[in-house]
């Protein structure tokens, strides 16, 4: 039987390799913004600062800084 995986755990795994791809210089600041925006991770509470504790290895990153920088002006952390 094949598992079937809940919609919260769908968007940590896409929103996670996303910001994974954005901190590794693969993608810019405004397309990171819109997954994030856009990729259901922001309808559970609290996944988001999971997904930022899961990535603190990148904390003194720029790139990290700046999309955390920007998330806590939207008010999603």
């Amino acid at each position: 039987m094949a598992k079937i995986r809940t919609a919260e755990e769908i968007a940590r795994k896409w929103v996670r390799g996303c910001l994974g791809a954005f901190l590794k210089g693969k993608k810019d600041l405004s397309w990171i913004k819109g997954v994030i925006k856009n990729s259901g991770v922001l309808q559970h509470e609290g996944l988001l600062l999971d997904i930022f504790i899961d990535l603190l290895r990148y904390e003194k990153l720029p790139r990290y800084q700046a999309i955390l920088r920007v998330c806590r002006k939207e008010g999603w952390l």
